[in-house]
Formats: structure tokens, sequence, C-alpha cells
């Protein structure tokens, strides 16, 4: 009788948000993505500066992502946009762009959601909002040094991934089911 109990319960506290493991192994995914990126950037700068990890970010950014994502590619399609690119190849699918224009010019501090869980097309997709650290304002703030400025606009011509202020939406990681 005990085991019965406590197997109702268990099931009616893991449906149907506590059990959901496409939401769960997104946002470990995410976390990961962003993670082995940011990690391998910092290093990059730390050892080289901020303009040699400009052309170490065009050329790897993609590798990083599929080395911290593993076995995970056979489940997910992932990547990044912004309502601000750099890189074209990051163009918001469709389903993303109505929530580029919900956030886009928020500071973190506006925004109350962590994530957000979609449904298109019968896939779900998970976002996470990324916002713009210290860091990231060397290559996307608002004051971007001629050195760093120049070496960007060599690698991406028509970029727009500029002018940011630290706390602002910057755009989403998604991870959407195969």
């Amino acid at each position: 009788m005990k085991t019965i109990y406590f197997l109702i319960l268990g099931l009616a506290l893991c449906f149907p948000a506590f059990c959901d493991s496409f939401e769960s192994e997104a946002q470990k995914l995410a976390q990961d993505l962003k993670l082995n990126l940011v990690k391998n950037l910092t290093q990059k700068i730390e050892k080289e500066g901020v303009v040699k990890a400009i052309p170490f970010c065009h050329e790897n950014v993609k590798p990083i992502a599929k080395e911290a994502a593993g076995e995970r590619v056979a489940k997910f399609e992932f990547g990044r946009t912004s309502h601000k690119l750099r890189n074209q190849m990051n163009r918001p699918p469709v389903w993303a762009e109505v929530y580029l224009k919900e956030f886009q010019g928020k500071l973190k501090s506006d925004i109350t959601k962590n994530s957000l869980l979609i449904e298109h097309e019968g896939k779900r997709i998970y976002l996470e909002p990324l916002f713009a650290e210290a860091k990231c304002l060397l290559c996307h703030g608002e004051k971007v040094s001629t050195q760093v400025s120049e070496k960007i606009k060599s690698l991406y011509p028509q970029d727009q991934a500029i002018g940011f202020k630290q706390g602002e939406f910057r755009g989403f990681i998604w991870v959407k089911e195969k």
C-alpha cells in the first residue's frame, strides 16, 4: 500500500512540468553551449587579446558548440540568434522573430522570464535570453576600439551586433527538437 501511495504521489508531482525531459535537457544543453563558448573565448582573450580572439570566435564557434553538445546533436538542433546580427548565418528563424521583438532593448532586470518554451510545427523549442556582460562589450558594446571594430568589419562586413549596454538583451540561445 505504501509503495502504491508513493508511486501515485511521484506521478502526480511529475506531471507535466517536473518530468518534461525536453525542457530540462534543452536547458542543460543551452548552459553547456554558453559555458563552453565563454570559457574558450575568455582563454583566447587572456592569452592573445581581443583582436586575435575575433577570428578565433569566427572560425571556432560552431565546432565549440558541437563539442559541447556531444551526442545531443542527434536529438536537437540549436543555435544563437539576435535582432542585431554579426553573423548572417544566425538569422532568426521565423518562430523567433516575435520573441526578439518582445525582448529587444530590454535590460536583464526588466525581464522576468529565464526561458521560454514554445512549439512550432509540432516541435518544442527552448529559448534562453542572452544578455550583454562586461566582457561581451569588448566586441558588442557602445565603445568598441578601432582595432576591434576594423577586425570585426573585415570578417563580418554586415555587422550590426554593436551598441549594446551592459545587461541589455542581446539575443537568444535556442534548442529545438529534431
